[in-house]
């Protein structure tokens, strides 16, 4: 299967000056970077390194992964983020495990044997809480529902018929996964803390959209 590596960005030259230069060319047949309208020199430099950089059409996390799967032809798309709660060598270890026959592969923060080294006491319950809600509801098995770091087929992209543009969109893509009772795994993983830039997730914020978007799948077939 040929493989697309999507990178989103915005405003992250540090982690893109530290993360982009490890990730190596011949991982994929496709790698472009998403940039949601980054002003602090992200841009120019994913350039200079050889990256071909994209500006994203809609607003938002969700939106940038749109663009990403639009702009691609690849058979599977690896969604990534250069900010350092990532690390490049789940590349790999997600490529490898889509070669298994798997719809979505997720890395997981919250696994046995998981560090997290940026997630705070809020925010690791947070997330265990809604993942527990969505498992609940979905008739889900995971334990890391909201994490970017994965892959996925395109067709079970097609199939999912994405629209959250914002910090929910992964969360829509575990759980229309679990409706559409497509084969998920998940890999134990670490988040390793922050490089420079300013964090985009707003605890309540993200919090309210997360609620609303359980709602809003709950009572759509």
């Amino acid at each position: 299967m040929s493989i697309a590596i999507i990178i989103l960005t915005l405003n992250e030259i540090d982690g893109v000056r530290a993360i982009l230069p490890k990730i190596k060319k011949e991982w994929a047949d496709e790698i472009v970077v998403i940039d949601g309208g980054s002003t602090d020199g992200t841009i120019e430099e994913c350039k200079k390194m050889g990256f071909q950089v994209i500006d994203q059409k809609n607003r938002g996390h969700g939106g940038g992964i749109l663009t990403g799967v639009e702009c691609t032809k690849s058979d599977v798309i690896i969604i990534f983020g250069p900010d350092g709660n990532h690390e490049p060598n789940e590349i790999l270890q997600l490529s490898k495990k889509m070669d298994e026959g798997y719809d979505q592969v997720v890395i997981s923060r919250f696994g046995k044997g998981s560090e997290n080294l940026d997630a705070g006491l809020i925010d690791g319950f947070g997330n265990k809480m809604f993942t527990f809600i969505a498992n609940v509801i979905f008739n889900g098995n995971m334990t890391d529902t909201l994490n970017e770091s994965r892959s996925i087929t395109r067709k079970a992209f097609k199939e999912l018929k994405f629209d959250a543009m914002q910090l929910d969109s992964t969360f829509q893509m575990s759980i229309r996964g679990m409706k559409r009772k497509q084969k998920i795994i998940e890999i134990v993983g670490n988040e390793g803390r922050r490089i420079g830039g300013k964090r985009k997730m707003k605890p309540f914020q993200t919090g309210c959209r997360l609620i609303k978007r359980i709602l809003i799948e709950w009572v759509k077939n």
